[in-house]
């Protein structure tokens, strides 16, 4: 039986693993550590589908996720790999929508803040997930991203700007297939185990999203991003093969991002 008092010790569990992976300067621990809070994500998110599919609790919720600068856009793509791989769905932008629940809660002065606002849309349980790994993951790719230092080519000219933000793109691709994989994984798991009851469940909660989405944004545009740093895009796309979302037991030997 999983209830409100399971779904915050889960909750719990997965953001103190989460936090260990984040400050541990040790690759392997953090690789088993963040494949350990994955597992507890996925498995959760699953046992809490089919038991609101009974009980008819649940319901798809809008929130506002503020994405900080710099490079709001290219961190956005990792915000709504997070979001795909946990049935929900995400937008980039305020929008009139969003500026109207700032303007109403005295919050608009928000707006000056360095970054942008972006929307993500999906079953309450589900968002909980996906902020989880959109924070983690976004610190791990940071940090590798840094570490890189400044960025010349070979005139000089100053590539910086151009190298992380191709490398941001580029890890984000790569996390974006590797959670699909992975949460597609343990979709068939539970589905074997539940006697195929769990994959229709699974496939109507992202039909209802895509409604709502459709409903409550109905002209919305494809997100275009470019890549103009080669050497940044393979950087993020090596970061994101290294980045251990879960795939590895506890025992695993794939390093997560140093």
């Amino acid at each position: 039986m999983t209830d409100s008092s399971t779904n915050d010790r889960v909750l719990q569990k997965v953001r103190a693993l989460l936090a260990k992976a984040e400050s541990t300067s040790f690759a392997e621990e953090a690789a088993a550590l963040t494949a350990k809070a994955h597992e507890l994500i996925a498995a959760h998110a699953i046992d809490l589908a089919m038991l609101e599919e009974r009980t008819g609790r649940g319901s798809i919720v809008t929130r506002m996720v503020f994405v900080d600068a710099p490079y709001p856009k290219e961190k956005f793509l990792l915000l709504s790999a997070a979001a795909r791989a946990n049935n929900a769905d995400s937008l980039f932008g305020l929008g009139q929508k969003g500026y109207d629940i700032l303007r109403e809660q005295d919050r608009l002065d928000e707006m000056d803040a360095p970054g942008q606002f972006a929307w993500i849309i999906g079953y309450e349980s589900d968002l909980d997930s996906v902020e989880l790994l959109f924070t983690s993951l976004l610190l791990q790719a940071v940090n590798v991203m840094l570490n890189a230092g400044s960025m010349t080519d070979w005139s000089g000219t100053n590539r910086t700007k151009s190298f992380r933000r191709s490398f941001l793109i580029g890890f984000s691709n790569v996390i974006d297939r590797r959670l699909s994989e992975s949460a597609e994984r343990a979709a068939s798991v539970a589905d074997t185990a539940h006697g195929g009851s769990v994959l229709p469940v699974l496939a109507s909660r992202r039909d209802e999203v895509s409604q709502e989405m459709a409903e409550q944004f109905p002209n919305v545009k494809t997100l275009q991003t470019s890549v103009s740093n080669h050497e940044g895009i393979r950087a993020g796309v090596t970061a994101g093969h290294r980045a251990d979302i879960g795939t590895t037991r506890m025992r695993g030997t794939q390093p997560a991002l140093e």
